[in-house]
């Protein structure tokens, strides 16, 4: 296992629950709120996420006929629930992981062949749920409302600083 890797994948999990949180104290219609801002809801944005994820996932567990399924996702509750399991069984892999450089070969939703490393998909995966979730910031303040930060750099900060109490805690 690669301690990097599983930090990323560890931020991604923090932020994800920081947004699902934060989604839970404003007004249960926000989820399928209508915008014209690329995705045109906040269940559309999770949705494709769920999407995205599931077929990363299933190409790095060496699927080499993973399709991107449509996953709708029609409230905030089964949302969370299913992103929570899928980053379960995503992060289970990234405990496996032997050889982070291994190469993995899949084909594009148009049917184009492509490899990448482990490592390297991994990393897209933490990146474009980082994208994303700056579209749901985007959403929320579009429709008047405040978003939450989740930068990396806050992800670290926090780590960090939960490591020195818990090491004072030891002493």
């Amino acid at each position: 296992m690669n301690e990097q890797i599983l930090d990323w994948y560890d931020y991604n999990i923090w932020a994800s629950e920081r947004v699902f949180e934060h989604l839970k104290t404003l007004p249960s219609d926000i989820f399928d709120k209508e915008v014209d801002l690329g995705f045109k809801s906040i269940a559309e944005v999770l949705s494709h996420l769920a999407s995205a994820d599931e077929v990363w996932l299933d190409r790095l567990q060496n699927d080499s006929s993973a399709s991107i399924k449509t996953i709708r996702l029609t409230s905030l509750e089964e949302a969370r629930i299913y992103i929570d399991s899928l980053q379960s069984r995503m992060r289970e892999y990234v405990l496996s992981i032997d050889h982070p450089e291994q190469i993995v070969y899949y084909k594009n939703s148009m049917g184009q062949e492509f490899q990448n490393s482990v490592s390297e998909i991994v990393q897209h995966v933490v990146n474009h749920g980082t994208y994303h979730r700056g579209n749901i910031s985007t959403i929320l303040r579009h429709l008047g409302y405040t978003s939450i930060p989740t930068d990396y750099i806050v992800y670290l900060r926090q780590s960090h600083s939960s490591e020195k109490e818990s090491k004072y805690e030891q002493n």
